[in-house]
């Protein structure tokens, strides 16, 4: 009887939170934001993404990758988008980074009011912004084969961040 009555309250504790929090949008949803067309010398992919859940916890994720037309070097940069309801997006960018080492960098750097985490390496020539967007969705742009963040910049300029806010703001 008392195995019965543990079961009972452990199956309660982890079901009833999962229920009561919102769902995640489903990553075809997510993917009406990713930035349409071609940009410089990047020509835009077929986007990919999963919903999936498990234990009570569900994350969606949607993602583009743009690759350099001509660029002999493999140059590419992917922009993601992933809803964790279950776990605040503060919870990634949630301190200050000033960070320099012989070869990059990272760095908390404010981008249209948003709180971005900047890294660089000059070696591999590789960069991600990491940023959270209406306490709900973590946007990661990456690039491999670029001589500095600006054209991860370039690429978040397309994402209509105001709009994935307030999709974040409807639930």
């Amino acid at each position: 009887m008392r195995c019965k009555n543990l079961s009972l309250m452990l199956l309660l504790l982890f079901s009833v939170p999962a229920l009561a929090q919102p769902q995640v949008y489903n990553f075809k949803e997510l993917q009406r934001f990713l930035p349409e067309g071609d940009f410089g010398k990047y020509k835009r992919g077929e986007p990919t993404g999963e919903t999936s859940s498990m234990m009570g916890f569900a994350t969606s994720w949607a993602q583009v990758i743009y690759r350099a037309e001509t660029d002999t070097s493999k140059s590419a940069i992917s922009i993601k988008i992933t809803d964790m309801v279950s776990i605040p997006s503060y919870m990634y960018i949630g301190s200050d980074v000033d960070k320099k080492t012989e070869t990059g960098y990272e760095k908390t750097v404010l981008y249209k009011g948003i709180r971005v985490l900047e890294t660089f390496d000059s070696t591999s020539k590789e960069g991600k912004l990491q940023l959270p967007v209406a306490n709900r969705f973590l946007v990661e742009v990456t690039g491999s084969g670029v001589m500095n963040a600006a054209p991860l910049y370039d690429l978040l300029d397309r994402l209509d961040l105001k709009a994935l806010e307030k999709l974040g703001q409807k639930s």
